[in-house]
């Protein structure tokens, strides 16, 4: 019942203890918005010793005109699409929108695991993982925790982001080889969605991909990322998922231009990393993402693929086919993919680069001379 619901039970307050008192806000004022219809809220949140109760009454609306004014309108063009014929995802549509509210995208535990990485799915989220059963599982084990500590390469030097940039500029190969050159192809074709322009990267254990985009124009980045990183380089600033999440509900990180995720938001969830396992974690993270990014704006991602079929590999990775890419995809325009043929050969999946455009809050669609939003 509503007496019930709205504490925060034993358990949870234990893993309440280390997150910041905006996002603790954000979890009981989504209670009050999403669970609790017809309970005094005020009440309820009284009871919560996890927060302090003397701006209750503020947080929620505080949440709420925060996200909103996230993707308010802005004059922007809506790209053509460009998807090529002739594949399994030529016909690809996302999702119309995400089966869930942003709010509770927002929801998301960007906490660390209390246990270690698990080799198995728990039973009681098996088919939520295999989407009931419709998505072949594999097993592949990694126990790489690192999520709250630093991360593997947690030192970028202006040094070594320069140097990469000097690769960028040769178009030479860094980070998985001729595969990660799809990168350059999607953000050549698009520059002018990145030159002089602002944008988050999400996942990147080294700034190989913020070199790219730095060659290309780019203006200054936020590399969001589950381990601590040093960042030397001024165009360059690093945070943890809880500060983000945190800067961002409260107004003091605001929405981006554009956004790039390449090898990343396969992985959420999942455990491997030291995170919360939840089922459901890379299609919050790309829901959150059109709250992050402007109405208009591009959002470049690369995640694994192969020939249309769904697989999760526990832990390692997810591989996206025709049932969750569009559900990856939802509310989000797809504009474009970089590719190269499906991998048939020992490697089991390619990643090709997927160009998404955010039409949210798009109120009309000038000529592609017009440029994008400038709110």
């Amino acid at each position: 019942d509503c007496r019930t619901l709205g504490r925060v039970p034993p358990a949870a307050a234990g893993m309440l203890n280390g997150l910041k008192r905006d996002i603790c806000l954000l979890l009981l004022a989504s209670v009050c918005t999403g669970f609790l219809e017809g309970c005094k809220c005020q009440e309820r949140l009284s009871d919560a010793a996890a927060c302090d109760s003397g701006i209750f009454k503020v947080a929620n609306q505080q949440v709420i005109e925060n996200l909103a004014s996230s993707s308010s309108q802005a004059v922007c063009q809506c790209l053509e699409r460009d998807v090529p014929p002739g594949h399994w995802f030529s016909d690809l549509q996302p999702d119309i929108k995400p089966a869930f509210s942003f709010l509770s995208a927002w929801l998301k535990p960007e906490y660390p695991s209390a246990i270690e990485a698990p080799a198995e799915i728990p039973p009681l989220y098996l088919e939520k993982f295999t989407m009931n059963g419709q998505v072949i599982l594999q097993k592949l084990y990694f126990n790489e925790a690192y999520l709250g500590n630093n991360a593997m390469n947690s030192e970028w030097t202006k040094e070594l982001v320069e140097g990469l940039i000097g690769k960028a500029s040769r178009r030479a190969e860094m980070n998985y080889g001729a595969e990660g050159l799809k990168i350059h192809d999607a953000v050549q074709k698009y520059w002018q969605y990145v030159q002089g322009r602002s944008g988050i990267v999400v996942g990147s254990e080294s700034p190989w991909v913020e070199a790219i985009l730095l060659h290309y124009g780019a203006s200054n980045l936020t590399t969001v990322e589950f381990g601590k990183i040093n960042s030397g380089h001024p165009q360059i600033r690093t945070m943890i998922p809880t500060d983000f999440t945190e800067g961002f509900i409260n107004g003091s990180i605001k929405p981006f231009d554009f956004g790039l995720s390449y090898s990343s938001v396969e992985h959420d969830g999942l455990g491997r990393y030291g995170d919360v396992l939840n089922p459901i974690a890379d299609l919050q993270t790309m829901a959150k993402m059109l709250n992050v990014i402007r109405p208009g704006g591009l959002f470049f991602v690369g995640v694994p693929t192969h020939l249309g079929e769904d697989t999760l590999v526990f832990n390692a990775h997810r591989i996206y086919g025709r049932l969750r890419l569009p559900k990856l995809f939802a509310g989000w325009r797809l504009v474009d993919v970089m590719h190269e043929p499906d991998s048939s050969s020992w490697y089991p999946f390619t990643q090709h680069v997927w160009v998404l455009q955010n039409v949210n809050g798009c109120v009309t669609t000038p000529s592609r001379d017009e440029g994008i939003s400038e709110s």
